[in-house]
């Protein structure tokens, strides 16, 4: 997977959590995920097709960071992982994902998107493409690290 793929979705991440959570993230190193467990407390999962290319986003939330988000983009003070939470989950992932959308469109890349998949806890694995590369890349907010994977491909 070359920049082209991972770079509109870091900026689509950084631009949606500074815009709508008012929250500075700082990315980490980039690494390969050997896995299939997700590293935060809540994931949303969704899937990207076109026909030359197929490809799952992943953003997954330590619970003191997505508990902070929440706070910062709902005013809402909760202490758990709620439907709440949830659903703020599955809303960042689409709008991470359209924003990034829009910019691999710029590129050349059309894709169409599916609906997000949010699950809480460790118990669920992620399905990312078989018999493709994993990437994550960990961000650092003051509340914590949450992560973020990308995986693209060629169709099966």
């Amino acid at each position: 997977m070359d920049a082209t793929f991972i770079n509109p979705f870091l900026s689509a991440m950084s631009n949606v959590l500074t815009t709508m959570a008012m929250l500075e993230i700082n990315p980490g190193a980039l690494s390969l995920k050997s896995d299939d467990i997700p590293k935060g407390d809540v994931t949303g999962v969704i899937s990207m097709n076109s026909p030359n290319t197929e490809g799952t986003l992943a953003i997954s939330f330590t619970t003191p960071v997505i508990i902070d988000i929440t706070r910062r983009m709902l005013g809402e003070e909760v202490s758990s992982i709620n439907e709440t939470v949830t659903d703020l989950v599955g809303e960042i992932t689409n709008m991470v994902t359209g924003a990034a959308k829009s910019l691999l469109d710029e590129n050349g890349h059309s894709f169409d998107m599916a609906t997000p998949l949010v699950f809480i806890g460790k118990e669920k694995k992620i399905n990312h493409k078989k018999n493709s590369r994993v990437i994550v890349l960990p961000f650092q907010t003051e509340a914590g690290e949450f992560f973020v994977e990308l995986c693209f491909g060629k169709p099966a």
